[in-house]
This record gives C-alpha cells, sequence and structure tokens, in this order.
C-alpha cells in the first residue's frame, strides 16, 4: 500500500464536483448513425481536407448552440446571462512527469472556425502541453486551495460561479468531453453540466450493429452521445427539438459544417 498527498489539481476537481452535485438535469442517452459520415471524412482526408470526427461533433453542437442561442446560456437564482459566441471547452490529455493528466482547453467562437482549423486548434493543444490556460483556475488560485480550509474554498468557488462572465472566460459557454478515442467498448458517459452552463455533452464510443432501415436490417456504425440539459434553464420540448436538429446534422445534413 502507498499513500500520497491528492495533487492541487485533483482537490480542484473534487471541490468542482462537490459544487456541481444536485443539479435539477435533463439526460438525454443518444445514438446517431455516422457511417455516412464516417465516408465523408475519409474522403476528405484524402483531399487533404476534412479534421477527425471529434473535431466535426463540436462543430455540429456548436452550430446547434448558434441555431438555439437559449441553450448557450448560464443561470442561477439570480440571473440569467445569454452569450452570442459559443465557446466550447474540452478535455486534453497530456503529460506531467511521465504521467497522463487532464488539461482543459476553451475552443472560442467555434462557429466562426472552419472544421481543419478546430482539429488543427485541438491538436496543438494536445502538444503544448500544460500552461497557464490548462485550467479552469490560474496557477496561483489553484496554490491556494492547498492552503485555505475547505469552506473558504467552497465560498471562493461560488462567488467565482454566480459571475457568468468570468465563467465563460475561465471554461467558455459549454462542456463537450469524449472517450471515444480511449475505449471501443459501447455505452454511454454521464458528465456533469459545470455549475451555471445549461447544457453539456459526453462523446461515446462507436461500433458497428444491425439497424432497422425501412424494411431491412443494414450494419452501421453507430456513435452513443450523452445530452445533459440544466432544467434550470431548459424545458423538455426545446431540449427534444435540439436533439432532432443535432441529429439531421450529424447523420443528414453533415455537409453544412465542412
Amino acid at each position: 500500500m502507498k499513500t500520497g498527498r491528492t495533487s492541487l489539481e485533483r482537490k480542484l476537481s473534487i471541490y468542482g464536483f462537490e459544487l456541481a452535485a444536485g443539479g435539477h438535469n435533463i439526460y438525454a442517452l443518444l445514438e446517431f448513425d455516422i457511417t455516412d459520415l464516417r465516408s465523408r471524412l475519409r474522403a476528405l482526408r484524402r483531399e487533404g481536407r476534412g479534421g477527425s470526427l471529434f473535431a466535426l461533433l463540436l462543430k455540429a453542437i456548436g452550430r446547434c448552440l448558434g441555431e438555439f442561442p437559449e441553450f448557450n446560456l448560464m443561470i442561477d437564482a439570480r440571473r440569467t446571462t445569454s452569450f452570442v459566441t459559443v465557446d466550447v471547452s474540452v478535455p486534453i490529455e497530456v503529460e506531467k512527469d511521465g504521467k497522463p493528466v487532464n488539461k482543459q482547453h476553451v475552443i472560442r467562437n467555434i462557429n466562426g472556425k472552419g472544421l481543419a482549423e478546430v482539429d488543427a486548434e485541438i491538436l496543438a493543444a494536445k502538444r503544448s502541453g500544460l500552461d497557464e490556460g490548462s485550467f479552469a483556475l490560474p496557477k496561483a488560485a489553484i496554490g491556494l486551495i492547498g492552503v485555505l480550509p475547505r469552506w473558504m474554498v467552497l465560498l471562493a468557488l461560488r462567488t467565482v460561479l454566480r459571475n457568468h462572465r468570468l465563467v465563460r472566460e475561465l471554461s467558455g459557454t459549454i462542456f463537450v468531453t469524449s472517450v471515444s478515442m480511449f475505449s471501443a467498448a459501447p455505452g454511454y458517459i454521464i458528465p456533469y453540466i459545470g455549475g451555471p452552463k445549461a447544457v453539456s455533452f459526453a462523446i461515446g464510443s462507436a461500433a458497428r450493429k444491425p439497424v432497422v432501415r425501412g424494411d431491412e436490417i443494414l450494419i452501421r456504425e453507430m456513435i452513443n452521445i450523452t445530452a445533459v440539459f440544466n432544467h434550470d434553464a431548459i424545458d423538455g420540448a426545446p431540449a427534444a427539438r435540439f436533439i432532432n436538429r443535432l441529429k439531421e446534422l450529424v447523420e443528414v445534413s453533415s455537409e453544412e459544417l465542412f
């Protein structure tokens, strides 16, 4: 058995999850057909264009948030703040002292960037390792977590979460995580909503499986996606319309994203 001190980064995660617990959320476990989408991406890569599946799914989510601006907001009991641009926070695995750690990267104004540009930005963030913007708080603030009592840290974090514009600067307007690049096991993961934000997503693994199309059973490549909606801001019917549009973009109208 080996016991050591919990790192400051993990302490920050623990406190952050504690603040996010108990939210009023709606969970949608989705399955999208990406067979045709994969074919388009492969064809574009042969031409030296296009990007990764993850980048394209981020573009699809960003497009939906642009079309449904009521989802690109933050809310608490005092105020609701809507944002014009969609800033997507994604976790990226890098190495620190020979061990894998997650850093945060915020893709600013994703709807103002092309697919190849988003893909290149993610790759550059992976190669750059840890930097000042790798975590939701500056390094100096993270250092205080190790010396301040728990109640004081939680009070400070609650104060930050009430400042919606500061939250946007620190961690974007939405959160999207992905496990598809690390696991081929089918299933769903449930992400945290991320404080006052209205929606977050988790991209699961893709797998070939039999699917009914008309009167036929076809083998198609399907991907699992979890959407979590903050029920304080979003009701069921608008969430369903958002999901329908996201499904259309992924399965039918992906050319709008290239």
